[in-house]
């Protein structure tokens, strides 16, 4: 591959790296003020998020599996039109119900792109040059979650919520540009089988999940929906091992303990810690009345933190070892989750500082050497495979987590909206939903432990 393309390659990918993270951290801030101007409740907010990921979530697999199949420079093309669409689309929305369709359509189109942007780096660059791509593609996401919610506050504050959408078409129409001129790739045959049953099954389950933990205050079709997706995964599984073309090969699972663990703790770390900024961005504009920008400017401390710190954490992970630094990660974001669960209305700023330096911290230590561990326990032909399911695993552990906190607003709060009235009730949601969390956080601990256990005691030696 020529250099310019092999540039444009990087450019694209780093692009949709940045945009996609930014899209949702700046809205996330925007949150309070879109259900005041649409009188929505605590519940409808997090459908606009838990639809997002949900549609992420819900097409990951499927479409990773057609972009292998059929061609992933058409795919991730497609991708980034349609994600760019949705989201010039969403700053013309006129109410609650019109913004989190949108917002689901904006997930489904983003699957394309998060399907695909790795590979295509792999593809495109030289094994030489692929360690520094990877690492400009990675730090792309970082700087999104990092200036997301101080800009997004900082834009909602000053232009207003749809001007994030209008804004955020920009990085995307340069992606799509570029990616268009230089990725000409078509769509082909293939002569290996896609597996429609579970493709269907898998989509099915997360929807079911989803709308179940959002509709619980409904009573028995809550509930219903939520065991039939939570059944669904169940059934997936088994399918799975039974299928000539899997989307999921669960040899590798079996075969190899070490990459069992590190993709479970990986689900599990999202599941108790992704949704905490939700809480916190109506915490902090509805219960201590601050502006967008100024919860923008508290938010921010976490991927800040995390940003700075995860290079210097991954060359340590490269010399020490990595299991023992994703464990004391794991315990540092335990620790914040749990000092999440003991804010009050009258919480000083600094222990809300502190916490979220916590976190930050917890999940600098983990993310770098955990996924070291997952990509090292495979052999290189798995490198894609690996990378597709971690990728799914904490889309899934996002979705997850939303769907906790909407069990919880949708027991305490159902219609409401979150505002400093309710705010007794709010605090009953963000209390239950935190420990609830924090207690995946003391699971994947658990997980963490014994595999360094294994590891360092159980072999009787000494292994990274």
């Amino acid at each position: 591959m020529d250099d310019a393309k092999k540039r444009a390659v990087i450019l694209a990918v780093s692009v949709t790296q940045f945009a996609i993270p930014f899209m949702f951290s700046a809205v996330g801030v925007a949150l309070p003020v879109i259900g005041r101007e649409f009188g929505a409740s605590g519940l409808d907010l997090s459908l606009i998020e838990s639809m997002y990921i949900g549609g992420v979530a819900a097409v990951l697999l499927p479409f990773g599996r057609f972009a292998d199949m059929h061609g992933r420079e058409p795919v991730f093309r497609l991708g980034v039109l349609l994600y760019a669409i949705f989201t010039l689309l969403l700053g013309f929305a006129h109410d609650i119900n019109v913004l989190t369709l949108l917002r689901m359509g904006q997930g489904l189109s983003g699957a394309l792109t998060i399907a695909t942007n790795m590979a295509l780096l792999t593809d495109s660059v030289p094994p030489r040059e692929r360690g520094r791509a990877m690492g400009i593609a990675v730090a792309a996401v970082y700087v999104g979650l990092s200036i997301g919610p101080y800009l997004g506050g900082l834009i909602a504050t000053e232009l207003g919520w749809r001007w994030i959408f209008y804004l955020g078409t920009i990085p995307l129409g340069i992606s799509y540009i570029v990616s268009r001129i230089n990725l000409k790739g078509k769509f082909h045959s293939s002569t290996e089988k896609f597996d429609y049953a579970g493709s269907g099954l898998v989509i099915f389950s997360v929807a079911a999940f989803v709308f179940g933990g959002t509709s619980l205050n409904t009573g028995w079709p809550g509930i219903v929906s939520l065991s039939a997706g939570l059944l669904g995964f169940i059934v997936f599984i088994f399918m799975q091992s039974r299928t000539e073309y899997p989307l999921v090969d669960l040899a590798v699972f079996k075969e190899r303990l070490d990459f069992s663990e590190a993709a479970l703790v990986q689900f599990i770390s999202y599941a108790g810690t992704f949704g905490i900024v939700f809480l916190f961005s109506l915490y902090l504009q509805s219960i201590k009345a601050m502006t967008p920008h100024e919860a923008g400017t508290v938010l921010v401390v976490q991927p800040l933190i995390q940003a700075v710190l995860s290079p210097l954490v991954g060359k340590w992970a490269d010399i020490y070892y990595p299991r023992v630094i994703a464990m004391m990660g794991m315990v540092v974001c335990t620790v914040g989750s749990i000092m999440g669960a003991l804010v009050g209305p009258e919480t000083s700023l600094f222990y809300l500082y502190s916490m979220f330096v916590m976190l930050g911290i917890g999940f600098a230590l983990f993310s770098a050497p955990n996924m070291i561990i997952l990509m090292g326990s495979v052999p290189p032909s798995k490198f894609g495979f690996a990378s597709a399911i971690t990728g799914a695993l904490r889309t899934i552990g996002m979705v997850s987590s939303m769907v906790i906190i909407a069990i919880f607003l949708s027991v305490y709060m159902a219609d409401a909206p979150v505002s400093h009235e309710t705010g007794v009730a709010y605090m009953k949601v963000m209390h239950g939903a935190l420990i609830t969390l924090s207690g995946f956080c003391v699971f994947g601990v658990l997980i963490s432990l014994r595999s360094v256990y294994r590891r360092f005691c159980g072999s009787g030696r000494v292994a990274k």
